[in-house]
């Protein structure tokens, strides 16, 4: 019994990843598509150590929304220079949370958001795969 809790939480875990990815993935995709455009500018960028020993590449970028608010927003991009303008989009209703930059150089949160709802389908398809073969294996003998 508790290998099939232990299993069902895997599955319920992998499941709320997988949605997080999608919905994080449709949302840049709705700004890109049907956003507002705005010039942006690469404001800073900085890296921080993480516990592997590398560094990681933060970047942040600023612009200003059609009703003359300034919002600065991070996004992982690929090596983007201090001061490089960008095209920016975003949801007119939420531009904190909605911003993304376009480009060919900055490919990457889209890409990378592809790559994670992948990862995440793959582990989510095994618990499923590995849950189901618990139940018709092991279930029927108790």
């Amino acid at each position: 019994m508790t290998t099939l809790i232990v299993l069902l939480l895997f599955a319920a875990g992998t499941a709320w990843v997988l949605g997080k990815c999608v919905r994080e993935w449709l949302t840049s995709l709705r700004s890109v598509f049907f956003g507002e455009r705005a010039e942006g500018r690469c404001v800073r960028s900085y890296g921080t150590e993480g516990s592997d020993g590398f560094t990681r590449m933060h970047y942040v970028y600023g612009f200003t929304t059609a009703d003359g608010r300034s919002v600065e927003f991070e996004e992982p991009t690929m090596l983007m220079q201090e001061g490089r303008k960008v095209t920016v989009r975003y949801r007119a209703e939420d531009p904190e949370r909605t911003a993304t930059v376009m480009g060919l150089r900055t490919l990457s949160p889209l890409l990378g958001g592809l790559f994670g709802i992948l990862v995440s389908s793959a582990f989510f398809l095994v618990s499923l795969v590995v849950l189901w073969m618990y139940v018709t294996r092991v279930w029927p003998k108790h």
